[in-house]
């Protein structure tokens, strides 16, 4: 597989900012990350994508309990 790989999700466009509550995108998500359940919280986890609210610029997390792949850029 390439590792310049670009893909697409349905859910990294609507990311909720868990300080502000304010929605905004995120521009990497992992390969698997709209196949694996996921939730938001203010402390990382086992599988995390650290999102920056551009909003509030708070940080925050994307949590996976299960391994989604390796976090690539989105092709938006």
């Amino acid at each position: 597989m390439c590792e310049n790989v670009m893909h697409i999700s349905q859910f990294a466009d609507k990311l909720i900012c868990q300080h502000c509550y304010k929605t905004h995108k995120t521009k990497e998500w992992p390969l698997n990350g709209d196949m694996v359940p996921f939730y938001y919280q203010k402390e990382p986890g086992k599988y995390t994508l650290k999102v920056t609210c551009p909003h509030c610029k708070k940080d925050w997390y994307v949590v996976w309990d299960n391994n989604p792949g390796p976090i690539k850029p989105l092709l938006f």
